[in-house]
């Protein structure tokens, strides 16, 4: 009788990568495949540019006293909500899904599975958010040269993507912390709805943090919230080495907090099925 050999730690880990890229490419594929929605995204983005940068042109072009628009170089705050509003739409929408996998029983044949199905779900997100960070980043730049608006220093087009990819798993795990709420709720919207909200006033979606009185500044700064958006559209606004290295700095330090959150919040909701026997 010949033995099955056991796999040492390191085939495991090269499996577990293998499985991860895998479910990354299933997402990413089934993304493409949907390319009227993908399309359909690129021209809201290119609707919501023209309409947020009209109005974010006309309040700094007042330079309104007493407030500190002045404070934001030209064109600025186009470019912010440019960033911004690029890394919102690529946001997928990873609590529906755990939400329906939780509530309709369809968990349990995935707890058969030698693959994390928390870590397949995650990467399948990120594989989704990869290819909408893509298309959206193509039309923004079609964008900005038919708008005819300075561009930003050359430096920005290399390390903006990698903030941007940062930022899409910083918001990715926070929706992933509102889809595990399913467990004990029959609904995560109002967990979605909470978070969604926070991105955009903590997150500085329409306008960056930096205009907030100082102690809200100071507060926002260190959440997730800015990790996700903030940080990395701030660096429109000041392009250096050292400011986009303190951004991808938060975001780095909020991402492996998250996913032990995440980790910590699925196995205390899978002992919670497992000893009950359903949500």
């Amino acid at each position: 009788m010949t033995s099955t050999p056991i796999p040492t730690a390191l085939e495991r880990r090269r499996s577990e990568a293998g499985a991860l890229m895998a479910a990354l490419r299933v997402g990413a594929g089934q993304t493409l495949a949907g390319w009227p929605v993908l399309a359909g995204r690129c021209a809201f983005y290119v609707l919501l540019l023209a309409t947020l940068s009209a109005l974010w042109d006309k309040v700094a072009a007042e330079r309104l006293s007493g407030t500190l628009a002045h404070a934001v170089p030209e064109g600025g705050f186009a470019l912010y909500i440019g960033v911004t509003e690029w890394i919102t739409l690529s946001l997928p929408a990873a609590h529906l899904r755990l939400e329906d996998d939780i509530r309709s029983g369809g968990l349990e044949p995935h707890l058969l599975r030698p693959k994390s199905y928390l870590a397949q779900v995650i990467a399948q997100s990120l594989g989704a958010g990869l290819v909408r960070l893509t298309a959206l980043g193509v039309t923004a730049l079609v964008l900005l040269a038919l708008s005819g608006r300075g561009w930003p220093e050359p430096f920005v087009f290399v390390v903006l993507p990698v903030l941007g990819v940062a930022g899409v798993m910083v918001g990715l795990l926070l929706y992933v912390l509102a889809g595990l709420m399913a467990f004990w709720a029959r609904r995560v919207l109002p967990f979605q709805l909470v978070t969604q909200k926070l991105m955009f006033l903590l997150g500085g979606l329409y306008a960056p943090v930096t205009l907030y009185p100082p102690v809200m500044e100071a507060l926002a700064k260190a959440t997730p919230f800015a990790a996700h958006l903030h940080w990395p559209a701030s660096t429109m606004l000041e392009p250096s080495m050292t400011h986009a290295a303190i951004a991808l700095g938060w975001q780095l330090i909020w991402i492996a907090v998250l996913m032990a959150a995440c980790q910590g919040l699925w196995r205390v909701g899978l002992a919670k099925v497992l000893a009950r026997g359903g949500v």
